[in-house]
């Protein structure tokens, strides 16, 4: 075996390895600063689900827009572009995909975690 092909080789591993590793999902809370730096760009981000301030609804009774808070207790109005599963309202901690405009997070999508 080529000299080129024993470095090559064990460098796809590990790079495939630390992909997988960054993709595994998590329920580590996340931070809406985080997100509000990145600008436009959509990104995930585990947040707590606050029902306690209730969940605004479209005619059909599905949920369009709700509050969450973050691991330093920011809070945002979350609000789907498509009606968000009906989990939501019991959930704890939802993954949601999307970007900050302002104190608003705009979600393409919504995950239930917890």
């Amino acid at each position: 075996m080529s000299n080129l092909k024993k470095v090559l080789i064990p460098a796809v591993l590990v790079f495939a390895a630390y992909a997988i590793y960054l993709l595994m999902p998590t329920t580590e809370i996340g931070l809406f600063d985080r997100i509000r730096a990145a600008g436009e760009i959509n990104q995930p981000v585990n947040v707590y689900v606050n029902a306690a301030k209730g969940f605004d609804r479209d005619a059909q009774g599905n949920i369009k827009a709700f509050y969450a808070t973050d691991s330093r207790n920011d809070e945002a109005l979350i609000s789907l572009k498509t009606p968000g599963p009906k989990e939501i309202a019991t959930a704890k901690v939802v993954e949601i995909l999307g970007h900050m405009h302002g104190s608003n997070f705009v979600a393409v999508r919504v995950v239930v975690v917890e």
